[in-house]
């Protein structure tokens, strides 16, 4: 529907609602002559008489009547429909698709999604929790619109930035002898039992697990591979062994488990946020401003809550 044709149905309605085309005038803020030449263009483009002008006050015809309660909807629907439009434009109506992997579900995700919620109540927000491989084919395939990734990333159609740094942390059993530690050297890692997060469900991880060793030049004893998160926390909680794990998988709050941070040098993988370079929705880069304001906050809230991460803060 055109412009002119919607101000033809605003003139009618408030011609009706008046029953008097001067008071109608007088609202429109128009002289009355053009106000009734506009009601009988539109009269002639639907070839029907509304008003009966022979009576005073003016009355509706059966077809001005029939009018009249559709044209008040069509008018409050294109209201409606201008302003989403405008709330779109501004980043303040959406639905974007978020693809994360599970630390950034468990950690740093839940925060800014909390924060963007509040300030974008009306953009709806839904996540999947995927690897890095499968957030890169996704971004690109226009499935997710952001990801929670950790790199290297090699798809030039997409930006990566870095979030925040999320190392990896020794868990250990809270009776544990290196429980009292307030940070680890990895070396003393090197005879403790160790529970892994297998590759097929964690390969950024695992690889970072592998490289630790490798750079520190341990190898403990592996004595199981497990590919759900809880479980391992379970089984560290157990004394069956302890584990590596990124930090955010303090926010999951195991009774029995201990987190504790690293010496370096570490893997350097931090969790990084991914986007098409030429995707410029408004709800979009809202989201891509909210996740940079709100992670250190997070971080903040994160050494608050556990106080052994603060000397791993404080050292960085």
């Amino acid at each position: 529907m055109t412009d002119p044709e919607l101000r033809l149905l605003r003139y009618f309605v408030t011609v009706a609602e008046e029953r008097h085309f001067g008071r109608a005038a007088e609202r429109l803020h128009i002289a009355q002559p053009p106000l009734s030449q506009q009601i009988q263009k539109l009269e002639r483009q639907l070839g029907v008489e509304l008003i009966d002008r022979s009576r005073r006050p003016i009355e509706l015809t059966d077809a001005g009547h029939a009018l009249r309660a559709e044209a008040a909807l069509a008018l409050t629907h294109a209201e409606r429909a201008f302003a989403a439009a405008r709330r779109a434009a501004t980043g303040q109506l959406g639905h974007i698709h978020v693809g994360a992997l599970q630390a950034a579900v468990d950690g740093v995700l839940a925060y800014v999604m909390r924060a963007h919620r509040h300030r974008y109540p009306e953009v709806k927000l839904e996540v999947a929790e995927l690897d890095t491989a499968e957030q890169t084919t996704q971004l690109v395939a226009h499935r997710i619109d952001i990801g929670f990734l950790r790199g290297p990333v090699d798809e030039p159609s997409l930006t990566i930035q870095t979030l925040l740094d999320d190392p990896l942390a020794a868990v250990v059993c809270e009776d544990h002898p290196l429980a009292e530690h307030q940070r680890l050297a990895p070396a003393l890692l090197a005879d403790q039992p160790m529970i892994l997060w297998t590759r097929s469900a964690a390969a950024t991880t695992y690889a970072d697990v592998v490289e630790l060793f490798r750079v520190h030049h341990i190898e403990p004893p592996i004595v199981d591979e497990v590919a759900r998160i809880q479980t391992i926390l379970a089984l560290v909680a157990s004394g069956a062994g302890s584990a590596l794990l990124p930090t955010s998988f303090i926010n999951l709050s195991r009774r029995g488990v201990r987190f504790i941070p690293l010496h370096g040098p570490l893997p350097y993988r931090p969790l990084a946020l991914a986007w098409r370079t030429a995707n410029q929705s408004p709800s979009v880069r809202c989201f891509l401003d909210v996740a940079v304001a709100e992670s250190p906050r997070y971080l903040e809230d994160l050494n608050r809550h556990y106080p052994q991460l603060a000397a791993r803060s404080a050292e960085n």
